[in-house]
């Protein structure tokens, strides 16, 4: 049987999302999960989801389980928060001049994402991970896509703006390499955190894991259609490969 669309009430009670139906006769195959940055919320990602109408994709934005700490608006995808020295630093800057990380621990956003794709995403709606689940995050959102298919699910696609395999990940920690999740590592043409280093370490990871370089200063959402044209290519070659001329993304 085809996958259903999922709605609210599939999920856990307390879980944040919304939900955006693949357009009007389409044929629906596959769910994208947009996951939010660090310190953000489900709103933006919502906004989003509505904008793109990709074919045969449901698209579901989710909030993050954790609330920021002292009262601060917003959510996180890690297990703590974690402060570090500012990378972007001037010369001479105090050392107390920290920023928040996105660069955390994520075994509880592991077992939070893992039980939606399983529990409600296949269990319930019929989808299979590895053949139609598409996690696509940003920042600290795209780290935990990463976390979660590098050491527990594979799933179809992992799209990453400015986020980078977390650093804590260990060797014993990776499951069956090469990984056949579809990676897509998408950073600013400049001042990005996509390092060389970061890509090449993916790279390993994964039988497939292309490198995008968006014109931009440093690593944001897209923008524009110049910004964003690079990934709905990626994103409609796994929906809809038979059509890609039609939609003009050739």
């Amino acid at each position: 049987m085809p996958p259903r669309l999922p709605s609210t009430v599939d999920f856990p009670s307390g879980t944040v999302v919304s939900i955006t139906s693949p357009p009007a006769g389409t044929e629906l195959t596959h769910v994208i999960l947009l996951l939010h940055g660090l310190g953000d919320t489900v709103k933006p990602f919502t906004a989003l989801a509505s904008r793109l109408n990709l074919p045969r994709a449901a698209i579901i934005a989710v909030q993050a389980p954790n609330p920021l700490p002292f009262d601060l608006d917003g959510f996180h995808w890690g297990d703590d928060i974690v402060f570090t020295k500012d990378p972007t630093a001037a010369p001479g800057a105090p050392d107390d001049d920290e920023f928040l990380s996105p660069d955390a621990e994520f075994s509880r956003s592991r077992k939070f994402l893992g039980g939606i794709i399983e529990q409600v995403l296949e269990k319930k709606c019929g989808f299979t991970a590895s053949k139609n689940v598409i996690l696509w995050g940003y920042g600290q959102g795209a780290m935990a896509a990463l976390d979660i298919a590098t050491c527990k699910t594979n799933l179809c696609a992992v799209i990453s703006v400015g986020g980078w395999i977390p650093s804590n990940i260990r060797a014993r920690d990776i499951i069956d390499l090469p990984r056949s999740t579809s990676v897509l590592l998408c950073g600013g043409d400049t001042k990005s955190n996509i390092t060389d280093e970061r890509v090449k370490q993916t790279e390993e990871l994964y039988n497939e894991c292309r490198r995008i370089q968006l014109p931009m200063k440093g690593d944001h959402m897209p923008r524009n259609k110049d910004e964003m044209s690079p990934i709905l290519r990626f994103l409609l070659r796994i929906l809809v490969p038979d059509q890609l001329e039609k939609q003009g993304y050739t």
